[in-house]
């Protein structure tokens, strides 16, 4: 005879096991869980059908996940999905979770973009490729170069960018930021490049420090190493009045603005995210 078990139960269950854990969201991580272990289409099924019968197998597997996420491993690679800019990626521990700070990131670089008829973006450091996959999305006509240095990266951005059928629209190219790039030139630069510094990685979440590619987050002792790297490769691969843009850590805008100022860049400004900290800074290029 095979034991079963209610999804009013299981959802019980975990949000007090997540709790305990002190797991921001316990009631909409249970959910995810639940929807992702059992034969239910969508999350509002475990509110509409608490007496829903779940088998010894589904049992079995939302405890696994249960499991995996008391540890803190992150909702997103339990999943192996995350919602960016209204589109669902795939995600793993090749790269960094997709964040909400990053659409800004994406709507400065969409503002510059859709001023010019068929613009060429770069988007050096592509991790995911969610930053290139929305720009081709959101502006047809677009040519999109995406570069990383990881080949689990690149696997990860070609997979999703057939996931949203921009397979074409992308040049995926393996190598560090700008490097790859002789003689190309590209109306929009855009990065969200490793920036956490050295010495703060050690205080970072577990589920952040623990997961997720320290390559993707330490950008050298003071967070600025890849930064500068970019904004310099950015000066040579623009065109005349292009835009650099790049997202930032907090307390980072001042020095990222000396660095453009000092790399030649004119019009330097910032976007402040909903948390009041300026989390883009932009720049164009001038020869």
């Amino acid at each position: 005879m095979i034991n079963v078990m209610h999804l009013k139960d299981l959802y019980q269950l975990g949000k007090e096991n997540m709790r305990r854990s002190l797991i921001e969201n316990p009631a909409l991580e249970t959910s995810i869980l639940l929807s992702k272990t059992s034969a239910i289409k969508d999350i509002s099924e475990i509110y509409a059908y608490p007496d829903k019968e779940l088998d010894n197998v589904e049992v079995e597997e939302f405890y696994r996940l249960l499991e995996r996420r008391i540890k803190n491993e992150p909702i997103a690679y339990i999943t192996g999905e995350k919602e960016f800019y209204s589109r669902t990626f795939s995600v793993n521990r090749d790269v960094l979770i997709p964040r909400p700070e990053t659409e800004l990131l994406v709507g400065e670089a969409l503002r510059t973009a859709v001023k010019i008829g068929n613009p060429a973006i770069l988007d050096a450091g592509t991790g995911s490729g969610c930053i290139a996959v929305s720009l081709a999305c959101e502006k047809p006509g677009s040519s999109v170069v995406a570069s990383d240095i990881s080949r689990g990266a690149l696997a990860t951005a070609r997979a999703n960018a057939e996931r949203h059928s921009t397979r074409e629209e992308i040049c995926l190219v393996q190598g560090s930021l700008t490097d790859p790039f002789k003689g190309e030139t590209f109306d929009v630069v855009v990065s969200n490049p490793p920036y956490i510094a050295e010495g703060e990685y050690a205080l970072l979440p577990p589920d952040v420090r623990d997961y997720e590619p320290r390559s993707s987050l330490v950008g050298g002792e003071d967070g600025l190493y890849f930064i500068r790297k970019i904004i310099s490769g950015a000066g040579r691969v623009l065109k005349n009045g292009g835009g650099g843009m790049l997202e930032i850590g907090a307390g980072q805008s001042s020095d990222v603005k000396r660095l453009f100022q000092e790399a030649r860049f004119s019009g330097i400004s910032s976007i402040r995210d909903v948390n009041d900290i300026e989390r883009v800074v932009r720049a164009q290029w001038k020869k």
